[in-house]
């Protein structure tokens, strides 16, 4: 069965609000949300007004907000927007020290200038690259 998107938003509220109770943050206070979700959020700053539509359904974020959202929160993005999928990601298994040393076949020569740069990345941004990633790869599985 098709969802459509106003039970998509309705969903989505009911994960968002579930997640921001579970951190201990205000669900009657979009300001005090939008105010904390800001200093954890280097791109354009959400209003209240933003918070209290996510949190009425109606509305959803865009997908940078999407990703900071959920590494904020400590969930996969996907479970976060669409209910599926691992609601937390899994850590590593390789519990192995990390030596900074990556070994790429020449099929792979394209990515290094930007394996380079994403090593540079704070983690924070790292998971927000990470969630988009796995995102455009659910798509992609999905079709």
């Amino acid at each position: 069965m098709e969802h459509t998107s106003e039970q998509q938003r309705i969903a989505f509220s009911k994960r968002l609000s579930q997640e921001l109770k579970r951190i201990g943050q205000p669900i009657g206070s979009p300001t005090q949300i939008a105010r904390t979700f800001n200093q954890n959020y280097s791109g354009q700053p959400v209003s209240a007004q933003t918070v209290r539509k996510w949190l009425l359904s109606e509305g959803l974020p865009t997908q940078p907000k999407l990703l900071a959202l959920a590494a904020w929160l400590g969930v996969s993005a996907q479970w976060l927007r669409y209910g599926s999928g691992a609601k937390v990601e899994l850590a590593s298994k390789s519990t192995a020290k990390q030596t900074g040393l990556v070994v790429l076949g020449k099929e792979y020569e394209a990515i290094i200038p930007i394996v380079d740069k994403l090593a540079r990345l704070s983690p924070r941004d790292i998971r927000i690259v990470e969630g988009m990633v796995q995102l455009m790869y659910a798509e992609k599985v999905g079709k």
